[in-house]
């Protein structure tokens, strides 16, 4: 697939993208962010609370998650996906939420334009799927803070969005 872009530069490019996400909900959102360049680092001085993945999150102190075994760092891990690699961010973004707890991710993002890789993400209606027809009276199986993305809690945008924009603009 070729299409026109424009680099860093603002030159036009011919040359064929590398990655293209069909889909804009959570989880092309997600991907789209991690191909952006912003890569996962376990916070200095975080305690994960499952004492397996701590000891081996603490093997590799300031190395990016993406640069670890993830296979190793997600052996052992249960949850509500067949997927490892699924497991393991949900434990670090969410650690026990499956259990009903409520402890902040151990995980802090850095940008990295050097790891940036050029992609196109593709959907047919807003960034963020289903989310835009939820009506206020709809409830979901989810809870509040699974709805997170990355380095964005659901709670801090939604204080963002509810503002009025008087409110926004004496932020400033």
């Amino acid at each position: 697939m070729t299409s026109w872009r424009h680099d860093s530069l603002g030159a036009s490019s011919s040359e064929p993208l590398p990655v293209v996400i069909i889909g804009n909900g959570p989880s092309g959102i997600c991907l789209s962010y991690l191909l952006s360049g912003h890569i996962p680092y376990v916070k200095p001085g975080a305690v994960h609370p499952h004492p397996l993945l701590q000891r081996k999150l603490a093997e590799a102190p300031g190395v990016s998650i993406l640069d670890q075994d993830l296979e190793y760092l997600s052996e052992g891990l249960e949850g509500r996906s067949q997927s490892p690699v699924a497991l393991l961010f949900d434990a670090l973004l969410r650690p026990d939420t499956d259990f009903g707890g409520s402890i902040d991710s151990v995980l802090s993002w850095k940008r990295q334009k050097d790891r940036a890789v050029p992609h196109l993400v593709l959907g047919r209606n807003l960034p963020g799927g289903a989310w835009h027809s939820i009506e206020g009276s709809m409830v979901t199986l989810s809870q509040g803070q699974w709805m997170s993305l990355p380095d964005l809690q659901v709670k801090d945008w939604m204080r963002k969005k509810c503002r009025s924009p008087q409110q926004q603009s004496h932020s400033r």
